[in-house]
């Protein structure tokens, strides 16, 4: 596996997702139509490149003011996250960029997050994210890890079908 990012050792990976063969899966899709666009997607249970994953497909389209569609994985408010130097995500699909996009409980607006450009490949690689690399999209606040409530794969901004996997994503120390 190709890793972006800082060198971690695997001891210092701590899981929130891990696919598993023929489990159901806890991420959502969301799309664009809930402000009226008309991009699809769908999030399912699959294999790629010989493991399990969570996969998101559809397509984004720029019409009626559109154009994302994404997985959204809910972090439980337990998680320590503010006790970690950053995340980690591991991805494969069709050659893309998407976006990394990290929730917290100090947003006010929907259209907030902090994010970090990832750039897909149709081989696994685990992009190693620090903290201070998600840069705060719409709102004038840095990010605080120990408000973090949700992380997603974004696919934005440029009509085209979206295929992208993750297997594993979570915190490092």
């Amino acid at each position: 596996m190709q890793t972006q990012g800082p060198a971690v050792r695997d001891e210092h990976l701590v899981d929130v997702y891990r696919a598993e063969e023929g489990g159901p899966s806890p991420w959502i899709a969301i799309s664009d139509q809930v402000m009226g666009g008309v991009s699809t997607a769908e999030v399912r249970q699959a294999e790629r490149e010989g493991s399990a994953c969570s996969c998101l497909t559809g397509r984004t389209r720029l019409e009626n003011n559109g154009g994302f569609v994404q997985m959204k994985l809910e972090i439980d408010p337990s998680w320590q996250c503010g006790d970690y130097a950053g995340m980690f995500i591991e991805l494969c699909g069709a050659a893309h960029d998407y976006n990394l996009s990290v929730k917290t409980s100090q947003l006010t607006r929907p259209w907030q997050s902090y994010r970090r450009t990832l750039t897909v490949a149709p081989q696994w690689t685990r992009f190693v994210v620090p903290y201070a690399e998600l840069r705060p999209h719409r709102i004038d606040v840095e990010l605080d890890p120990v408000t973090i409530r949700s992380v997603a794969v974004v696919a934005i901004g440029t009509a085209f079908d979206v295929d992208v996997c993750v297997q594993r994503v979570g915190f490092y120390r």
